[in-house]
Formats: C-alpha cells, structure tokens, sequence
C-alpha cells in the first residue's frame, strides 16, 4: 500500500508574494509539509568591503509541495497559512490546479541545483516564439541525464527547463547534447 500511496505523490506548485517564500517555507516545515525552493548563490559586498555567497530563493514567490493531490487539503492549506498562498491551475480559467510528475520535477530539481554555475531563470514567456529540440544531457557530470529542449537564447545554447511561472536555462555546448524524441 505504501508505494501505491507514493506513486499517487505530485509536486503542486504554489505562489506567495511579496518575497514570503523563506517564511512560508517555515511554516511548511512546521506542518511537516515537503516543499522546494529553487536556490542559487548570490554576491553580497559586505560592511568589510569584502564579499560574501548567500543562498536565495531563486524564483521569487515560487514554491513547490510535494503531496497527494487532493483539491479539499489544498483549499484548507490555503486557509490556515499565515500568508498569502494561491495554488497555480491548469488552465486559467480552469477549477483543478497543476500538478508535476515526479519524473518531471525530479529533473527540475538537478537543474536548479544552486552548485550549477551559469543557471538562469526566465519568464517561459521570453521563449514562447522560440524553436527548441528535444535534448538529454549525455555529458558526463552533475548534469547528466537532465531532459529538457536545447535552444539558442541570446548568444549561447541553453538547454530549457519549462515549469509554471518560470523557466530554467542551463548553459551547455550543443556536443554535450543527445537528441530524444519527445
């Protein structure tokens, strides 16, 4: 029964505002609720004048809990946070809310490692005109593997990682791609 439980598992994208992502995370950790927020490493000049790396969310107001689907958990959830929480729908206009597969998010999750210099983070608007080949990583390193469409943005190949509200792009050399079929 447990695995059966495990597989029925989505990762449910919400959004906050106001940067509250930090303190939602805490109040999801309090509820014992899995969640992730994509980090990265930012510079911050110091009083000393030097500099130091801090880790930040990435995606600002951007969050991801890991759960069952169930429509009537979310709609407590939404009721008993202590900040502003919406639920992304499938379709604007739409009344059930996006789900991630647990493949999908896994790969998600190795492209945003903060440890991954080069990532950038986009509006998947930026690229909606953009042509882009199904791709899978085959160079062998911490990016090996990952799937994603391998376009020009710019001057350089990135290999694209769509999610709700945001898009990451991981700068690799085209010899480090396969083609897949989608």
């Amino acid at each position: 029964m447990k695995g059966e439980k495990e597989e029925r598992r989505l990762w449910l994208p919400i959004q906050t505002i106001y940067n509250k992502e930090l303190q939602v995370a805490e109040f999801l950790r309090e509820q014992e609720i899995e969640y992730y927020i994509p980090m990265m490493y930012e510079a911050r000049d110091l009083p000393s004048g030097e500099c130091e790396h801090v880790l930040v969310p990435a995606i600002h107001n951007l969050l991801f809990i890991h759960r069952e689907y169930d429509k009537d958990w979310c709609y407590k959830l939404l009721q008993t946070s202590p900040y502003p929480l919406y639920f992304l729908k499938r379709e604007r206009n739409g009344r059930e809310y996006c789900t991630i597969s647990e493949k999908e998010m896994d790969n998600f999750m190795r492209a945003t490692d903060p440890r991954i210099q080069g990532t950038r983070f986009i509006d998947p608007q930026k690229l909606k005109d953009k042509e882009g080949m199904p791709v899978r990583i085959i160079k062998k390193g911490p990016l090996f593997g990952i799937t994603g469409k391998l376009m020009r943005y710019g001057s350089r190949h990135y290999v694209a990682i769509e999610m709700p509200q945001s898009t990451a792009l991981l700068k690799v050399s085209y010899t480090w791609c396969e083609f897949v079929s989608e």
